[in-house]
């Protein structure tokens, strides 16, 4: 299943366009972020369907509509929570997941956002979730 996180007032041209070519065979279903409850999101991302992400990158992030899912769908007690001694652990159990990230950024600038962002996604998110993330860049000359 492909999420595009892109936001639905702004058709994106290059999300699009990954979106197209992530899905060149039709073999994966297209939905967006915000066309699913945070609890139909969970029962998905507990099965073992492949979640790719498509989202539009914005000030060093991976936009709000990621933002506000992970924050209702990476609820505690789902993918994680707190020990007896007050440390977090994530509940998620390695589950893997997909990330291509669009932006208009100058490459020559570019590289500093990129690194950032993937320890933000990669550990800050995921990581903290028990999960792992495979994240892709594409400017808009890629």
């Amino acid at each position: 299943m492909i999420v595009n996180f892109h936001p639905k007032e702004i058709p994106s041209k290059k999300g699009a366009e990954i979106i197209s070519k992530l899905n060149a065979k039709g073999e994966h279903s297209v939905i967006h972020a915000l066309d699913k409850t945070p609890a139909e999101w969970q029962a998905i991302v507990s099965s073992s369907e492949k979640l790719v992400f498509v989202a539009p990158v914005y000030w060093w992030a991976a936009g709000h509509e990621f933002d506000k899912w992970v924050q209702d769908v990476f609820a505690y007690g789902y993918a994680f929570k707190y020990n007896e001694a007050g440390v977090p652990e994530g509940i998620l159990a390695g589950r893997a997941f997909e990330m291509h990230l669009t932006h208009g950024t100058p490459m020559g600038y570019a590289g500093a956002m990129q690194e950032n962002m993937k320890t933000r996604i990669a550990q800050g998110v995921f990581g903290f979730c028990n999960a792992t993330v495979d994240i892709q860049f594409y400017d808009l000359q890629a």
